[in-house]
């Protein structure tokens, strides 16, 4: 009996398989594969997908998508941009770098002649060693002289061993090549639309230096033309891109050069000329690269002049990211309410326009977590998190740069959800796997991979102190441990400076560690630094710095005895949360039984009732929160206009600390 359920397999679909399934390297096969470039984009795409679940087809498949001409054509159909994502996912997993064959064969192509001997003696010994498909492929161009039929195309390739002359093949593949060589840069809009297209591609892929050595040299091409109002107009688009692949890789130095001449640009063009959508996702990607930097105010302040320039017209897909990145902004400037709503609203709008099987919906899912995590719902941020990882593997492949992001937000996520259990063996998993695949595609000295190993470091920490708790002293693993923290906060120090949110995170860090190892000098030095650094970049109620006054008054009170001090920071630190988060904030506990041993040693036993009794308190409210699964705040599931999210947001304005710019 016939599954309903089940697809239906077509005609077409038959068609397609036989005609896959055939495939192999002999010529007559190679003479069909070489024929595909003039089908339609959708039935072209459809045929790599099939070939890309062939192991034996790997060659032939990469040959056909590094193609430019080629890319070019599906890139250009965006019902395959998926698809794209899934062969590109599937040829990197097995060792056939596609990104940066697509980087070189567009530099080669569109870079301003200038080329050294050594890049000539590159670019003739790449030739020389092209696959075997590769010069069969080209010989076949260079005597092509009719299209074929679709009918002919789709014919099953003969399997029969005809006799090749592969020497005079192997010539015309070396002549084409260097007529392909000798050719004159021909770089008009069509050329810098699909640099465009190719560097964002590449970018939303996950492979940034690609996308970024693409996209510089077609605004190195833009900056030479003469700059007509439409020209300027695709430079300043090509720079916010080329902005936003920079921020991603933490390539702080060339995105501080991007913004400035970005800047000299909006100065040039007058500002009614920009498309509203344009200017958005400018202002977007500005406020994105503070973001990435720790600059909370100013990453703040473009966030929202990126709201003000939201019209319902606006693509949905630069809607979303203005949504996105401004949630992200309020919640480092601890504005929970605004956030929630812009983040929600984000959300709903990627799954109704998207699915809930796209990585624009995965980017939302990550912010959500980062908001939920943030308003003490770790739980509820685990799950969230560990859909969008699902959802980056399923599009990207395992060994991916956002894959890898993915699993640290997660591993931290777990930590956090995990610290009273002591239970980190998720938490590791996550962030050993974001570790080994970053150091597969970034350098040693990678910010990103810092921040991987930082976490590892946190993880680390925790499974010795569990262990000394069991009576196993194992030094091994706090020595590791203080060495990421080490080599995270010398590269902070070096890309950030001294006075950087981060470089004050990692100050802290250090300061539990050194705690754990009982160096309470330098615990005690590594925490007055974090506390001062947060202070003054954060203002004396920001939750980085409770959190930071809450580590000192630990240090202070189960190991240095310097109980007075302790109680003093105990009572910032609580005042700093039951500000921020209300009664039922699960970092409260920490501080209650704190003071609880304070007044317990110093024999204060009205004090000691008191915070005895407030703690008992908390824990029945915290636990009716946690059997209800409540959140500080919930989901806002109705949806809205872009008007009516605007209005919301900068009513708020009002009646919140954080002003609107």
């Amino acid at each position: 009996m016939e599954n309903v359920g089940a697809k239906r397999e077509t005609l077409y679909d038959r068609c397609l398989c036989c005609f896959v399934s055939k495939l192999n390297y002999k010529s007559q096969s190679l003479a069909a594969v070489l024929q595909l470039r003039y089908l339609p984009p959708s039935v072209l795409i459809d045929i790599y997908v099939l070939m890309s679940q062939r192991e034996d087809l790997k060659h032939m498949l990469f040959e056909q998508m590094a193609d430019l001409q080629i890319f070019e054509r599906l890139l250009r159909f965006d019902p395959a941009r998926q698809k794209l994502f899934l062969c590109l996912a599937t040829l990197i997993s097995r060792g056939k770098q596609l990104a940066k064959e697509l980087e070189q064969t567009f530099i080669q192509r569109y870079a301003p002649p200038s080329p050294s001997p050594s890049s000539r003696s590159h670019l003739t010994q790449t030739t020389k060693t092209a696959s075997k498909l590769a010069k069969l492929a080209k010989a076949k161009l260079t005597v092509s002289t009719s299209t074929p039929s679709t009918s002919a195309l789709l014919s099953p390739p003969h399997t029969d061993d005809d006799s090749v002359d592969e020497e005079a093949i192997i010539q015309a593949a070396d002549s084409l090549a260097l007529s392909s060589n000798e050719h004159e840069y021909n770089f008009g809009l069509d050329v810098i639309d699909f640099g465009l297209r190719l560097g964002s591609f590449l970018s939303e892929a996950g492979w940034l230096s690609e996308s970024i050595a693409i996209l510089q040299v077609v605004a190195s091409r833009l900056r030479k033309m003469e700059p007509t109002k439409k020209i300027q107009i695709i430079y300043l688009d090509c720079l916010q891109r080329l902005l936003h692949s920079e921020s991603c890789s933490s390539n702080f130095k060339s995105a501080e050069r991007t913004f400035d001449i970005m800047m000299e640009l909006l100065k040039e063009i007058d500002q009614d000329e920009i498309p509203k959508p344009l200017l958005a996702n400018t202002n977007t990607q500005i406020s994105e690269m503070y973001f990435a930097r720790n600059e909370y105010d100013d990453s703040h302040m473009w966030s929202v002049v990126a709201m003000r320039n939201l019209e319902e017209t606006t693509p949905e897909r630069i809607a979303i990211d203005v949504l996105r990145q401004a949630a992200k902004a309020c919640v480092v400037k601890r504005d929970y309410q605004r956030a929630n709503i812009l983040i929600c609203q984000a959300k709903s709008r990627a799954k109704k326009t998207f699915g809930s099987n796209h990585q624009k919906y995965a980017d939302t899912l990550l912010d959500y977590g980062f908001f939920l995590l943030n308003v003490d719902s770790p739980y509820q941020s685990v799950n969230v998190y560990k859909e969008a990882l699902d959802i980056k593997r399923c599009v990207f492949g395992n060994r991916n740069f956002h894959v890898a992001m993915a699993h640290e937000d997660l591993s931290y996520a777990y930590y956090v959800h995990e610290y009273s259990t002591g239970n980190f063996t998720c938490a590791r998993d996550h962030i050993e796997k974001s570790v080994d695949i970053l150091k597969h595609l970034v350098p040693q000295n990678h910010l990103k991979l810092a921040s991987a190993k930082r976490v590892k470091a946190l993880l680390l920490e925790e499974i010795a102190l569990d262990k000394m708790a069991e009576g196993v002293d194992d030094e091994g693993l706090l020595k590791q441990s203080e060495e990421l923290h080490k080599f995270a906060l010398q590269l902070s120090l070096e890309v950030f400076g001294e006075e950087n949110v981060q470089t004050a995170k990692l100050y802290g860090n250090l300061g539990r560690l050194y705690q754990t190892m009982n160096r309470f000098e330098e615990a005690e030095r590594m925490h007055q630094k974090a506390i001062k650094i947060k202070t003054d970049l954060l203002g004396p109620y920001d939750y980085e710095v409770g959190l930071s006054i809450g580590h000192l008054a630990s240090l202070y009170n189960y190991q240095m005895k310097k109980y007075r001090e302790a109680e003093e920071l105990y009572l910032r630190s609580i005042e700093i949360s039951l500000r921020l988060f209300g009664r039922s904030y699960s970092g409260l506990e920490y501080d209650y039984l704190g003071l609880c041993h304070v007044y317990e040693t110093l024999r204060e036993y009205e004090k000691y009732l008191q915070y005895a009794h407030i703690l008992e308190n908390w824990q029945i409210l915290r636990g009716q929160n946690l059997t209800m699964n409540k959140t500080i705040y919930p989901a806002i599931n109705e949806d809205c206009s872009l008007e009516e999210i605007k209005q919301q947001f900068f009513n708020m304005c009002n009646h919140n600390l954080t002003p609107c710019n």
